[in-house]
């Protein structure tokens, strides 16, 4: 039998998207990926949980009632061990992410690199089980508002065909 695959289509199905993207961060905080890849040419601190019932406090107790931003999720499978690997886009929207990833940096070391490239413009998030790629930024227009589309796999030889090109691409260049 196929492994499954999902296609979200936004804005129609932000709300699936969102939830998507919820699911995939907690399934990362339970059970974490050895490598993190994000690779989009747009990037903000969105808000990525929503921990307002603290749904998640066994998870992460020290995460307010509130929605937890992306910068927040990184800190907390960083401190699980997890390497986060980076690919963005070279312009001023990405700065402020940017800048969060340097405090990372700074206290997690080379467990989190990126690479700044003027024209990349690929979408995606690979762990360890899973290929997230399409259309959308990790922004709020495009999470929320654009008309983008993503489709999740979760066959094994795509997960290792993506992992192996982006090992192989980018690794290298990281720092």
């Amino acid at each position: 039998m196929p492994a499954p695959s999902r296609d979200l289509h936004g804005p129609a199905q932000s709300r699936a998207v969102r939830d998507l993207f919820q699911s995939l961060f907690i399934a990362e905080l339970i059970n974490p990926s050895p490598k993190l890849w994000f690779f989009f040419a747009w990037m903000s601190d969105v808000e990525v949980v929503d921990n307002s019932a603290r749904q998640f406090a066994s998870l992460q107790p020290d995460w307010p009632s509130a929605m937890i931003r992306l910068s927040e999720v990184l800190r907390a499978l960083l401190s699980r061990g997890t390497q986060v690997r980076l690919i963005i886009r070279e312009h001023g929207h990405n700065d402020y992410f940017i800048a969060r990833l340097k405090a990372l940096k700074a206290i997690y070391g080379d467990q989190v690199r990126w690479t700044i490239e003027k024209d990349f413009h690929a979408k995606g998030l690979l762990g360890a089980d899973y290929f997230l790629s399409g259309s959308m930024n990790l922004t709020l227009n495009g999470i929320s508002i654009n008309g983008e589309h993503l489709v999740l796999r979760t066959d094994p030889a795509a997960v290792a065909e993506q992992t192996i090109e982006l090992e192989s691409r980018w690794e290298g260049v990281l720092r």
